[in-house]
């Protein structure tokens, strides 16, 4: 028996969120045409993904998901009891085998009349190397491996900008004053410059080749579909949809759902009922009062406290709760929550901050009066959640970031799986206020046309990419870290909209 346990440094974690809006936005402006990243070929004819692999790469295969699946298990015991589980180094064999083949079954199962459904499996190879490997709905499959050793994705997040967009959205020890209006515009200055823009373009191209080595990207780049990822580390925490492939961003052919673990694609039921989840029955939460904070100054959220109202004004069930300001509270949310067994939606736009060491006990979402801690909702037992799993919509900073072990991570967004949601839509960093308001509210418009949440998600990603705002200009075009901020975590939806066929 050994112990397994693997831990990097966390990529940048900066606390708070929620910035100065710049120009006002119009939520009904004509979409402009998509404008790609770079000047892209037309997209290649199809890369073969073989369904009869070689031999040996099916044993490579077969040994990476036994060494998956242990270190997912000692991921779920270290975020469920604060100890590090004592496994087998491997899963057996024909153990690993037999979640291999009902993985395959159940993406051809997803896929079935309905959209294309591959999964993206990452494992680190024994030089550390991160491998990838991408089965599609017939079983075909490709694999590649990244060219140096896998050493997180801090450069990442620092070439895309956040730092400067931190500044603005950011909370200051009590005491201390947060930055001033005349620094945070001199960010934004700095962070529309060609040479911000060319320095995201870059390192949206490396972390492609890193994330999608070789013919997995080329395979990815020649097709559509949704993608399921199954993450190693902190490669869960990337914009995917804002990779560039052959034909374009990745949002404009691919769905993304982050899977927790490889069970919960082989198991017998794989899939999230969105189509019985009433998301006009609705919990929602805007701009908590955080004044009464005594540790932490935070900065305002003008536009979450708009984009809660804008959210309640799309969903008119009786007995819907809207919490504003000093009635945000973490009692008024639970009890809310509580007091209806068919919640269908809980959404909620304020502040929070995770943490890279301990995401349970010091992360957090900010309300009035006392903290929701990541611990505190693991904890919970909501009535009705065990029938009927809600969608949960965390529109605040750092919700699907945490602690990484080499089988993932764990933080605020899991935290609500495990009370019983069944996906989260989470933020991979510290997010724009004014961008938010503007991707969520899309979002939310998707959901209520019928689209389930990772559909609903790509098609608003793609109009906040295309956004035109008051002045005529297209303020997210360039920057993807404001358009591709937020992933949907959890078990992919059994239809693409109300009403369709299963998938």
């Amino acid at each position: 028996m050994i112990k397994l346990a693997i831990a990097i440094p966390a990529a940048l974690l900066l606390a708070g969120c929620g910035d100065t809006a710049t120009a006002p936005v119009s939520d009904t402006a004509p979409e402009a045409p998509i404008v790609h990243f770079a000047e892209l070929p037309e997209a290649p004819p199809p890369v073969a993904m073989p369904t009869e692999i070689d031999p040996a790469m099916q044993d490579q295969l077969v040994s990476a998901i036994s060494r998956i699946v242990v270190l997912q298990q000692v991921l779920a015991s270290k975020e469920v009891t604060g100890e590090v589980l004592e496994v087998e180094a491997e899963l057996p064999r024909e153990s690993a085998e037999s979640a291999l083949e009902n993985a395959k079954a159940n993406l051809a199962a997803m896929s079935r009349g309905s959209i294309p459904t591959y999964v993206l499996i990452h494992n680190l190879d024994a030089a550390g190397h991160l491998r990838a490997w991408l089965i599609g709905p017939d079983g075909g499959t490709v694999s590649g491996v990244s060219d140096m050793p896998y050493d997180g994705l801090t450069a990442m997040t620092k070439g895309l900008g956040v730092r400067r967009l931190a500044m603005s959205r950011s909370r200051a020890p009590r005491g201390e004053p947060l930055p001033t209006e005349q620094e945070i515009r001199a960010a934004e200055a700095a962070d529309r410059s060609p040479e911000a823009v060319e320095e995201r373009r870059r390192t949206l191209a490396e972390t492609a080749e890193l994330l999608l080595p070789g013919v997995v990207r080329d395979a990815l780049g020649s097709r559509s579909g949704r993608l399921l990822i199954i993450p190693a580390l902190d490669t869960g925490t990337a914009p995917y949809a804002a990779l560039p492939l052959a034909n374009g961003y990745a949002a404009e052919n691919w769905s993304f759902v982050l899977l927790p673990d490889i069970p919960a694609l082989s198991n017998e039921e794989p899939t999230y009922d969105f189509g019985q989840v009433e998301i006009d029955k609705a919990v929602i939460v805007g701009d908590p009062d955080l004044s009464g904070d005594t540790s932490w100054n935070w900065a305002k959220l003008p536009g979450a406290r708009a984009e809660a109202q804008a959210v309640a004004q799309m969903l008119d069930a009786p007995g819907n709760r809207l919490m504003i300001g000093e009635e945000a509270t973490r009692r008024n949310l639970v009890r809310a929550i509580e007091s209806r067994r068919d919640t269908g939606l809980v959404y909620i736009a304020s502040h929070a901050v995770s943490h890279p060491r301990n995401p349970l006990t010091r992360g957090y979402v900010a309300m009035s009066g006392g903290h929701y801690y990541a611990g505190h909702i693991r904890q919970e037992n909501f009535p009705g959640w065990d029938d009927n799993h809600p969608l949960v919509v965390l529109s605040a900073c750092q919700t699907a970031l945490g602690r990484t072990l080499e089988g993932g991570g764990f933080g605020i967004a899991r935290t609500w799986t495990r009370a019983g949601a069944g996906q989260v839509a989470g933020s991979l960093w510290n997010v724009s206020d004014s961008a938010t308001k503007v991707l969520m509210t899309n979002f939310m418009r998707q959901m209520k046309a019928g689209y389930a949440p990772e559909f609903a998600m790509q098609k608003a990603q793609l109009q906040t990419l295309r956004h035109v705002d008051d002045r005529g200009r297209q303020p997210f075009m360039n920057d993807p870290k404001m358009w591709a901020s937020f992933t949907i975590f959890g078990k992919p939806s059994r239809q693409i909209r109300r009403n369709s066929p299963q998938t």
